[in-house]
């Protein structure tokens, strides 16, 4: 399995990337469908962007394969936002499905994958954060300084800058108008650029209602699961 999907070269000398995206695959709590994602991606003149559903790549595969049927001029990056015992870890590049787990053993799965991992909003408090996330900085390759459903991004800034790790950034959406309102900037190919901590982030902050929007949804879900 290819751990990216691209098409077409990448446009101009830096190019923008929304690193945190949910389509509905994230069973509890996402909306968009991946033809819905694909299609407001690309209305934002993102270059490309990475699929992270909770615990699942299959979003990310199904936004490939509509990526290379209709021969579309996008980098997709397969991902996933996998759950630990300390909190949640971004995993990029992936070649396979990585099953919430201890931390260590994830962040193992990761790098015999071949992938990428970060820590996304690592001291956010009106959602979970990351549990001593200073004791393991040293094992991740990056750290998330810009999510646009978090409040505590300055903190994760100092932090990233104390122990010189790479940045990215993203969304971190779960509905169509929270896409690319965070992103990630590279000179070059992203994957190396994050590895060599050659990124830039910008953008800024989503309307906090779609919190509200998405806890909703999670009820929602699970009235109609019948797992009340």
């Amino acid at each position: 399995m290819d751990t990216i999907c691209h098409r077409g070269p990448l446009r101009g000398e830096c190019v923008k990337f929304d690193m945190h995206l949910h389509t509905d695959h994230s069973e509890r709590c996402g909306w968009m469908s991946p033809k819905r994602l694909v299609a407001i991606a690309i209305e934002k003149g993102l270059d490309g962007f990475a699929v992270t559903d909770h615990n699942t790549i299959n979003g990310a595969l199904e936004v490939c394969d509509i990526v290379r049927d209709e021969e579309l001029g996008l980098y997709v990056i397969i991902g996933e936002e996998i759950t630990t015992e300390r909190g949640e870890v971004l995993a990029y590049f992936l070649d396979k499905e990585i099953d919430p787990g201890p931390f260590e053993d994830v962040l193992s799965l990761i790098n015999r994958a071949g992938g990428v991992s970060a820590i996304p909003h690592p001291f956010e408090r009106v959602r979970k954060g990351f549990l001593n996330v200073e004791e393991v900085v040293g094992k991740v390759d990056a750290i998330e300084v810009l999510n646009s459903r978090c409040l505590f991004n300055s903190k994760a800034l100092d932090f990233c800058l104390e122990y010189k790790k790479p940045m990215v950034g993203g969304s971190d959406a779960h509905f169509c108008r929270e896409v690319g309102r965070a992103w990630t900037e590279y000179p070059a190919e992203p994957k190396r650029c994050i590895l060599e901590g050659r990124t830039r982030v910008g953008g800024g902050l989503s309307n906090p209602a779609y919190l509200a929007l998405t806890k909703g949804v999670k009820v929602w879900r699970k009235v109609t699961s019948g797992s009340f």
